[in-house]
C-alpha cells in the first residue's frame, strides 16, 4: 500500500551489490528446501556429497504455489558439463511466448 515506503533504494544504497557464489557441496538444495518448504520427498538433499539436481525439475512450495523453484548442480570449475545444460534451460526458457513459463529470477 502507499502507506507502505518501499526501502529498495535505501537498501541498495547502503549495499548496492549481493554476490554470493556456492560451490558444489555447500548445501543449495537444503536451503531452498527449508526456504521454500519444499517436500524432502521431492528434492535431492545430499549431506555427504554433491546432490543429483536436474534443472528440468520443478519445485512448488506448499507456501507458495505461484512460485517455482528449479534447482541445479553445481558448477565445477574446469567441467563445462552442467553449465552447458543450464544456458540451454534457461534459453529455451527466454523463448517461450508465455511470461508465466519463463524464468523470472535466478
Amino acid at each position: 500500500p502507499a502507506s507502505l515506503p518501499s526501502q529498495v533504494e535505501q537498501t541498495l544504497d547502503s549495499c548496492p551489490r549481493y554476490v554470493c557464489k556456492l560451490s558444489t557441496g555447500v548445501g543449495k538444495s537444503s536451503l531452498v528446501r527449508y526456504m521454500f518448504n519444499v517436500d524432502p520427498q521431492k528434492i535431492d538433499v545430499a549431506h555427504d556429497r554433491a546432490g543429483d539436481a536436474d534443472i528440468e525439475l520443478e519445485y512448488e512450495s506448499s507456501d507458495n504455489p505461484r512460485f517455482i523453484l528449479h534447482d541445479s548442480k553445481g558448477f565445477e570449475a574446469g567441467s563445462s558439463t552442467n553449465w552447458d545444460k543450464v544456458d540451454r534451460f534457461l534459453r529455451r526458457c527466454q523463448a517461450y511466448p508465455e511470461l508465466s513459463r519463463r524464468i523470472h529470477a535466478i
